[in-house]
């Protein structure tokens, strides 16, 4: 296969290329938001001479170099003789949008996406495709992505590959995901998911693998790419469908997946080499972006969780009960030392209403927090705190800079803090990236939050 071509071109061809809304222009708006030299990317369309100020081609042909990549967006039709035309310029890959394949389910286009696989082999192109929307290589800055989304830096550890595009997409314009690859893979048929398993496996900058698959066409070879990633000690976060007869229909029609195994068979493979299924979006996010920060996964599942009301404590002790977290009652030495510093109606148990007596004293807070880590059945520490976009109260800021002084004074011995949101809202962007130094991720709400910390102590 050729990867590197493919994912880190020095070469691009637009096929298909326009100023319009759509896959053709949206793709030149996100390669020209990352790449700076007009040398590498060029336009084709016989209809246009000028593009985004830049000079248009009508064919391939008349482009005075070799093209790495074709970016393939226009109707299936003309996707083989553009292959074929491709070739005389030595490419070596191609993404293709177009839809109409063998996901219809109707034998003339099952035959013409044979057709355009057999093509691709004999002219020893790699295609990523069809019936997807490409991909972003956020460690070369190379965004051949179909759907548009803002600049920022998301370089990262998360190898994404998903059968849906726009699922693709909204894992990009998450706030806190940080990629190596964000790959779309459609109807992977040609570059399977189990090639781009293996090829995110052996790349250096991926630490976590998420996927979103429809369906898995041959089991065995999903088993042996889910092996192999296991085996260069990469972990997999997956969310699919197919666990009822509706979502086969969906699955089938999306992107042509029929499966001859049970859901039930699935997760019995999957349990084998550890790969952690998750239910929706937000938990499969939060659990790729803890199991990407490898140096603060919890060593076990005993949880201490720290909290600025009783109501708060409530609610997590509501839920301790519902995941495979224990929450060890706090011993005489950190009990006694919490009763001497918090007023009397504080609930010295675990978990803990500190109150807010703490949280607008740094040092005091730091204190704390490294007699509660003291305790040998403390795994990891859970702190309660709902983080606004809008921050009024400073209760953060004290908070960060606690975690600091602390992270400073217990150097390898420091525990994994997590914080804990009661509440789902737009959180600031600032104290976000100050815990991130830290080290420190921001969970959703509680049922979710437990649910990825239980995740990522698997």
């Amino acid at each position: 296969m050729n990867y590197k071509e493919l994912f880190n071109p020095k070469t691009i061809a637009v096929v298909g290329a326009n100023e319009s809304e759509g896959f053709g222009g949206a793709v030149c708006k996100n390669l020209n938001l990352y790449i700076d030299d007009e040398n590498r990317i060029f336009y084709v369309n016989p209809k246009r001479n000028i593009l985004f100020g830049k000079k248009c081609y009508h064919s391939l042909s008349d482009i005075p170099i070799d093209i790495d990549l074709l970016i393939i967006a226009t109707n299936k039709k003309t996707v083989i003789n553009i292959l074929k035309e491709g070739k005389e310029k030595n490419a070596k890959s191609a993404v293709i949008f177009a839809s109409g394949f063998s996901e219809t389910g109707k034998n003339e286009d099952i035959l013409l996406e044979k057709d355009l696989i057999e093509t691709a082999t004999k002219l020893d192109i790699t295609i990523l495709g069809p019936n997807c929307a490409g991909f972003s290589n956020f460690i070369d800055n190379i965004n051949a992505f179909a759907f548009l989304s803002e600049k920022r830096n998301r370089k990262g550890s998360i190898g994404i590959i998903s059968q849906s595009g726009m699922i693709g997409l909204s894992l990009i314009d998450n706030q806190y995901m940080k990629f190596s690859y964000n790959i779309s893979c459609g109807n992977a048929n040609f570059l399977t998911m189990p090639d781009l398993i293996t090829f995110l496996s052996d790349d250096k900058n991926t630490k976590v693998i998420g996927l979103y698959i429809d369906g898995i066409k041959d089991l065995q070879s999903f088993e042996r790419s889910i092996a192999y990633a296991k085996s260069k000690n990469k972990k997999i976060a997956i969310i699919k469908s197919g666990s009822n007869e509706k979502t086969k229909v969906l699955t089938k029609n999306h992107t042509g997946s029929i499966e001859s195994f049970t859901n039930d068979e699935f997760n019995t493979l999957i349990k084998k080499y550890s790969v952690i299924r998750c239910n929706d979006l937000e938990e499969f996010i939060y659990t790729l972006v803890v199991l990407s920060s490898y140096d603060i996964l919890p060593k076990g599942n005993r949880v201490a969780s720290i909290n600025l009301s009783g109501g708060e404590a409530t609610l997590i002790g509501e839920m301790s009960d519902s995941f495979n977290l224990l929450f060890p009652d706090l011993n005489e030495n950190v009990t006694k030392y919490l009763k001497e510093r918090l007023p009397d109606y504080a609930n010295i148990s675990n978990p803990l209403d500190m109150t807010v007596t703490l949280s607008y004293d740094a040092e005091k807070l730091k204190d704390a927090l490294i007699t509660i880590m003291s305790q040998d059945n403390i795994d990891v520490v859970l702190f309660g705190y709902t983080l606004l976009y809008h921050i009024d109260d400073p209760c953060i800021y004290y908070m960060i800079e606690a975690i600091k002084k602390v992270k400073d004074t217990l150097k390898e011995k420091m525990k994994p803090i997590f914080i804990l949101s009661f509440m789902s809202n737009t959180r600031n962007q600032d104290a976000i990236e100050k815990l991130l130094e830290l080290g420190v991720i921001c969970l959703p709400t509680p049922y979710y939050g437990l649910k990825v910390l239980e995740n990522a102590i698997q």
